[in-house]
């Protein structure tokens, strides 16, 4: 009866013990690496939340300082008061950024709805705020002035020579104080 209860089970592979001792051995090995891709997996991860952490406080700091230098700015340009504002203050790298602008004597406006020479100086504003945030050492500007009435065209030449202690300017320009003043 044994033996035809063995001879059922056959054929009997004879190798089944070395086959399965490599199989265990390559179930270690592969034990082993997970391990390892699991720790660099955990690192990997740390790593960019740490890199996406400065990232965002790097922005924060920029946006801080390009702001203050937006309303300083805007305020010597136009006489009113402008800010920089996040359009997703929760998550400010997944947001928009907004120029908000009060030119003296206008109601509070989007640069959308403003006036040619109105969104000229919101934008010079924003362009010295950062000029200011990170210098480059050079800048061309053609025609910037040609939306601005004359008191506008003064002060942005002011603004202009005072920058200019610190970077050169390149300037087109066919309006009379701006050229006066070069």
């Amino acid at each position: 009866d044994l033996e035809n209860r063995m001879e059922a089970l056959e054929p009997v592979n004879m190798l089944a013990l070395e086959e399965l001792e490599q199989l265990e051995n390559r179930l270690g090995d592969l034990i082993e690496k997970l391990d390892i891709l699991s720790g660099e997996r955990s690192e990997l991860l740390l790593r960019i939340e740490t890199v996406a952490t400065l990232r965002q406080e790097a922005f924060m700091e920029a946006f801080t300082e390009v702001d203050k230098h937006f309303r300083e700015i805007f305020a010597s340009l136009s006489e009113g008061d402008g800010h920089l504002q996040l359009d997703n203050s929760d998550d400010p790298l997944e947001g928009g950024l907004t120029l908000v602008a009060h030119p003296k004597g206008k109601a509070v406006r989007r640069l959308a709805a403003m006036s040619g020479g109105e969104k000229s100086l919101t934008a010079l504003s924003f362009l010295f705020a950062l000029q200011r945030f990170r210098p480059s050492p050079f800048y061309a500007l053609d025609e910037v002035d040609s939306f601005l009435d004359g008191v506008n065209v003064e002060r942005l030449s002011a603004l202009i020579a005072s920058q200019a202690m610190n970077a050169q300017f390149l300037v087109v320009s066919h309006r009379r104080p701006m050229i006066g003043a070069s």
